[in-house]
């Protein structure tokens, strides 16, 4: 038996929604307070790779412990600022849907200045590259981009009446938007509505066939809805426009796990480890899944107790103990034959 666990966190992060990212509501982009002591401001810039400045990119604080502490939007000249930001070196990360750049600043002087390039371009393309930014998301009206963007944050806030009635607002001025039709779907797939969300995910690829994420949550839902080869297909194409997406790697691992396909699962699942580290310990209980259909006692032991010492108090914990002495149980019997 498989251990089933939510899938709908993993998606999260790519849109600002995480149990993180709720934290960063906060934001300290708190302009006009006088510096006291101990404290400083973080500055910068968001670029393309052809140095264009990008306007809406998420851009966060992170402390060395991986806790976002701050988070902020860039202006229209690609802009950002956190201010009374207690001095100590942070990691600071920016992000544009599935794009992302990040760099480590040393916060212990009287201001820092950090620039960041994200791997974009400023020139439209037919998806065949790796930019993030579509020939479909340029033509988004303004308007129907703020909506998006206070929806966005308010489901980040667990407020769900509120980012739909801005969803309502955006897809009422721009029904074509991509983004906007894949959060509406993420918050379907949140309530279990799954025929409701494969449509809206459904509209925003045809809308945009260039948004990568609308792809990875159809594989989501495909999965849950057991279709395997269709999430794989979905998959595939998701892989092709976000090849650094770890929500791929993880999502396509479990459609290969549904195939029975565990050598090639297991390969998906360390590629998204290798992109995410252990941010989501959880992927290491369906890499013991895995082993255990391959009979791969040792390394399912292994995977499990990588589980339980990364996430001691995680949901799962209890099932993975008893998935670990189970494990363990096996390996005994095996050694007194």
């Amino acid at each position: 038996m498989l251990i089933r666990l939510a899938t709908l966190s993993v998606f999260l992060v790519a849109i600002s929604l995480s149990s993180q990212a709720q934290r960063d509501l906060f934001n300290q982009h708190q302009t006009g307070l006088a510096m006291g002591d101990g404290y400083t401001t973080v500055t910068g810039t968001v670029r393309t790779i052809d140095d264009k400045p990008l306007k809406d990119v998420r851009v966060e604080l992170h402390d060395n412990n991986g806790m976002t502490v701050g988070s902020a939007y860039t202006n229209v000249s690609g802009g950002f600022e956190f201010s009374q930001v207690r001095a100590a070196s942070y990691r600071i990360v920016a992000s544009l849907g599935l794009a992302e750049a990040q760099d480590t600043v040393d916060a212990t002087h009287s201001q820092e200045t950090v620039r960041l390039r994200l791997p974009v371009t400023s020139k439209p393309n037919d998806g065949i590259g790796n930019n993030s930014v579509s020939v479909a998301q340029f033509k988004v009206p303004e308007a129907a981009r703020t909506e998006y963007i206070k929806a966005r944050d308010a489901s980040a806030a667990q407020k769900p009446t509120e980012a739909q009635k801005h969803l309502v607002k955006a897809l009422t001025i721009y029904p074509n938007y991509a983004e906007a039709l894949t959060l509406r779907g993420l918050l379907k797939l949140d309530n279990r509505d799954l025929a409701g969300a494969v449509d809206d995910l459904d509209k925003a690829v045809q809308c945009d066939g260039n948004y990568a994420l609308a792809y990875l949550v159809m594989g989501s839902v495909l999965n849950l809805e057991s279709k395997f080869d269709d999430a794989i297909r979905a998959l595939e194409r998701g892989q092709t426009l976000a090849p650094n997406s770890w929500q791929a790697y993880f999502e396509m691992g479990k459609a290969l796990m549904g195939k029975a396909q565990y050598p090639r699962a297991l390969q998906q699942f360390d590629g998204a480890l290798s992109i995410v580290a252990d941010k989501y310990p959880s992927i290491h209980l369906y890499k013991a899944n895995a082993m255990v259909e391959m009979n791969d006692l040792p390394g399912a032991a292994s995977e499990l107790q990588a589980y339980l010492e990364k996430d001691p108090k995680g949901p799962n914990v209890e099932e993975a103990r008893r998935m670990l002495e189970q494990v363990r149980n096996k390996q005994e019997e095996a050694k007194a034959r």
